[in-house]
């Protein structure tokens, strides 16, 4: 039996036809009415102006001349033919992410099943056909179509050969970068299928607490501010398509408070993001070059070994200080007022990569007015913040670093990250690298990637 979709083409198709034909008269049309007029302007002006009868002869040199009936020989200009325009796929479709009203009308609101969403069906299969219609009407970045689908796999749904419908999902490009829908057909969204929805475990609020608080961090995928900025704004918008659409009535309570969850992501996850780049800053920076640290070890050489001349080991000193950051006397300054005289201290303890939260922030806002001077505006934000930090499963192992307000500005109690320190003799603590900050919403994944929307 032939299906919607080839009735339609075949009457795209006829429709071109027609156009085309129609294109092709109007051209004949044209060039008849060119060559009647020049014809008759060649009777009346061809014979009595010389002029014009010697530039006719120059251009129509070869041509038989006598010809009892004068003609204009020149074949007219054809009409070049408009190239039409290929109409975009994705005219007219929101962007992946967007804000929609309640009452947004899809532009592709056909429905390949008679009411999709009746809860008599059951919930995969309900799941299954939205992210399809959600992607069908929604255009997608690269950038932001690898964020959703690294989401939905991790949510326990797989791409491969529909279950149930055997239609496009839309994620595909042709090669003019536009979507499309019939190269799609080879791989879909499927969510795991069931004999009873009571035989699967569905926590919206879970997966977005532990994809967003934990997994999208921790697997190092996703390494761009941007990408910390779409992850929660593409979840949530799939998980509000849902609330619309009514997909799962049943779960209207759990995707409510996996939108809260969302929503706090979507301030913390691009704070994290921000921090982990200017962290361990230029006072810890300072003193993992002066004492010890991953700075001062990538530039250990050993002047024997690299058989470096006086003036060749001068190059490399100025090298190590402009990438490293400029150790000058206000550098060191200060330094020398947090822990002393610089050159006097040793390290007596390290911590490699341990795993630490957030307790507290200390302010040091002063009250100075807004209106100061730029450079006092700068002064304060390199102005140094204790950090107290304890050691996740050990709560009473704790650790006070120093960091620039700068960098506090993007922290917040209750995030968490991997660091590795190194304790000065005289009990100061300084960290050598920060890395895997995670939102204040952090949650352990005891499944690792066994944790899903749907489990049998």
């Amino acid at each position: 039996m032939e299906s919607t979709e080839d009735r339609m083409q075949y009457v795209n198709d006829l429709i071109e036809s027609f156009r085309e034909k129609e294109e092709k008269e109007e051209a004949e049309r044209v060039n008849s009415q060119a060559e009647s007029e020049g014809q008759k302007e060649g009777q009346q002006n061809g014979e009595n102006e010389e002029t014009k009868g010697e530039q006719d002869q120059a251009n129509n040199e070869g041509i038989p001349h006598g010809l009892s009936t004068p003609v204009n020989v020149t074949p007219a200009e054809k009409p070049k033919k408009k190239k039409k325009k290929k109409k975009s796929k994705t005219a007219g479709l929101p962007e992946a992410g967007s804000e929609l009203a309640d009452d947004y009308q899809e532009k592709y609101d056909e429905d390949v099943l008679e009411n999709p969403y009746d809860p008599e069906r059951p919930l995969a299969q309900r799941v299954e056909y939205a992210i399809w219609k959600y992607r069908r009407n929604h255009k997608f970045s690269e950038a932001r179509k690898a964020v959703f689908d690294n989401y939905l796999r991790f949510g326990g749904i797989t791409t491969g050969p529909n279950a149930f419908m055997g239609r496009a999902t839309g994620g595909d490009q042709d090669a003019d970068g536009e979507a499309d829908w019939d190269a799609a057909k080879m791989g879909t969204d499927v969510v795991p299928q069931a004999e009873d929805d009571e035989d699967l475990e569905v926590n919206f609020t879970e997966v977005a607490q532990v994809y967003l608080g934990n997994t999208f961090v921790a697997e190092s995928r996703f390494i761009g501010l941007q990408d910390f900025i779409d992850a929660p704004i593409l979840v949530d918008a799939f998980l509000r398509y849902l609330q619309i659409r009514q997909v799962c009535p049943e779960y209207a309570d759990d995707i409510a408070r996996a939108r809260e969850i969302v929503a706090l992501a979507k301030v913390e996850l691009p704070m994290c993001k921000r921090a982990t780049t200017a962290m361990p800053g230029e006072f810890n920076r300072a003193c993992c070059i002066l004492f010890e640290g991953g700075l001062k070890g990538a530039w250990v050489i050993e002047a024997s070994w690299a058989q470096a001349t006086a003036k060749t080991q001068k190059l490399i000193d100025a090298f190590k200080e402009s990438t490293t950051g400029d150790m000058d006397e206000k550098t060191l300054a200060m330094v020398d007022s947090v822990v002393g005289d610089h050159t006097q201290r040793k390290v007596v303890d390290e911590r490699d990569y341990v795993f630490v939260k957030i307790v507290d922030i200390a302010s040091n806002d002063n009250g100075d007015d807004k209106n100061k001077e730029e450079e006092e505006k700068k002064e304060e934000e390199n102005s140094l913040v204790k950090v107290t930090l304890v050691e996740y499963d050990d709560p009473e192992k704790k650790y006070e670093i120093l960091l620039e307000k700068s960098i506090t500005k993007d922290l917040r109690k209750d995030f968490v990250m991997k660091a590795t320190m190194f304790q000065l003799d005289t009990g100061h603590w300084y960290l050598d690298r920060a890395t895997q900050l995670m939102p204040s919403f952090y949650m352990v994944d005891d499944c690792l990637d066994e944790e899903t929307f749907f489990r049998d």
